[in-house]
């Protein structure tokens, strides 16, 4: 069997055996501790379906909700679109199977009433949810073994995946409709673009079919507006002439398709709707904050910092060991290709963004988990565990993975 098709054999039996796992944690005890509805598949063992994967399996069947005023999710169309893309073929199959009697109708009704018509989007969107946590992985090995030139053990390897695989947001969200699983794809996603840019003429060449890439994964999810400051690094680095006005046309050119769209929604008679600009005041709030006397920005923006550090202690032990194993890794270095000044740049990066967002969650904030992982990767890849390093190492990640089964919550 090729290496590549055994090792997405592996990762997929990892993603399966990890999140199945979670079915069996502790219920929630109230109503009030979650939002949506805890689907019970036995009497001891059930998993939590997000409050709002509804409006995004309503607009997956009906994709052109997104063209009606002040729809939810008309900032994120492409994914929307892809749950389209996937959610039809999926529920041809249900259909497929219930008029066989493979699947019983009994099963179908004892769903709530209103997933019931929707159980292909609902299974579709899962499907993605495995997707993109795959490509994850995939992306977090390349970089695993890039940036530690070769050296780093296999061993360490996998206990790290354990971690991506096995926490607080795939116990959450991977078995419902949402988008958290880009949580794990964003970070590796952008260091390897910022990587190659650094290294590559050739991908400094695609840097304007690279902008209009990222401006398409940005109605996809948020947090890939990122890939901008990324691609402009790149542009950058080699000093080209006219550098402010290649700067000037990989913006245009990333802003191009959601300006498409906006163009799109006015020709409909429809004003574009950003539910998390006006709902939360993501990002818009530092304007308004800016326009306000200097001792109420200083105000406003304290209390925000206040908040979004309030959400680092769910991170805590990854933010110690990862800025911990960074600083080792500065001091001895590595031989091979370096890249411990984009990965730290890059961190920099998504903490900023983070912390202005001014909205705050801590699975938002676990968005800074993979690469505090790659940083201890680094640091530990000149020191290959032995016999006795890769027992603790096992038995550590088997902790790890049996604390998430057994603790209480997250549900959303």
């Amino acid at each position: 069997m090729p290496s590549s098709i055994s090792r997405l054999l592996r990762y997929t039996l990892l993603i399966l055996v990890a999140t199945a796992s979670f079915w069996f944690s502790p219920a929630p005890r109230t109503d009030g501790e979650y939002c949506g509805t805890y689907l019970h598949l036995t009497s001891f063992a059930g998993f939590t379906a997000n409050c709002d994967g509804f409006v995004y399996m309503e607009d997956a069947r009906q994709p052109a909700r997104l063209l009606e005023p002040r729809e939810v999710r008309q900032s994120r169309p492409l994914f929307i679109l892809l749950g389209t893309a996937v959610g039809y073929p999926v529920t041809w199959a249900v259909q497929g199977l219930q008029r066989s009697g493979l699947l019983p109708a009994g099963l179908v009704q004892k769903l709530p009433a209103k997933y019931q018509p929707l159980l292909g989007f609902y299974i579709g969107y899962v499907l993605l949810n495995y997707a993109v946590l795959l490509a994850a992985l995939l992306l977090f090995r390349h970089l695993y073994y890039r940036l530690t030139a070769g050296q780093g053990s296999p061993w360490v390897l996998a206990g790290l995946l354990v971690v991506l695989v096995s926490n607080q947001i795939t116990k959450a969200f991977f078995w419902t409709v949402h988008q958290q699983m880009f949580t794990f794809l964003v970070p590796p996603l952008l260091l390897c673009t910022a990587l190659q840019l650094r290294n590559s003429a050739r991908w400094r060449a695609r840097l304007p079919g690279l902008a209009v890439l990222g401006g398409l994964l940005a109605l996809v999810y948020g947090s890939f507006v990122l890939a901008l400051p990324v691609l402009l690094y790149g542009a950058w680095r080699p000093r080209p002439p006219r550098l402010p006005l290649r700067l000037l046309g990989l913006v245009v050119l990333f802003l191009l398709p959601t300006l498409s769209w906006i163009a799109l929604l006015q020709l409909r008679g429809v004003t574009y709707y950003n539910h998390e600009a006006v709902a939360y005041n993501q990002l818009v709030w530092l304007r308004a904050a800016w326009q306000q006397p200097f001792p109420e920005f200083l105000a406003l923006a304290g209390a925000n910092l206040r908040q979004f550090a309030a959400t680092l202690p769910a991170i805590g032990l990854w933010l110690a060991v990862g800025l911990g194993a960074g600083w080792r890794w500065y001091q001895t270095g590595l031989s091979g290709p370096a890249g411990l000044p984009e990965l730290v740049g890059l961190l920099l990066l998504q903490l900023v963004f983070l912390a202005g967002l001014g909205y705050y969650q801590e699975r938002l904030t676990f968005m800074l988990v993979p690469l505090l992982l790659l940083l201890l990767a680094g640091a530990l890849a000149r020191r290959p565990p032995g016999r006795v390093g890769v027992g603790l190492l096992t038995a550590a990640a088997l902790s790890w993975h049996v604390w998430q089964v057994v603790s209480y919550g997250p549900f959303s």
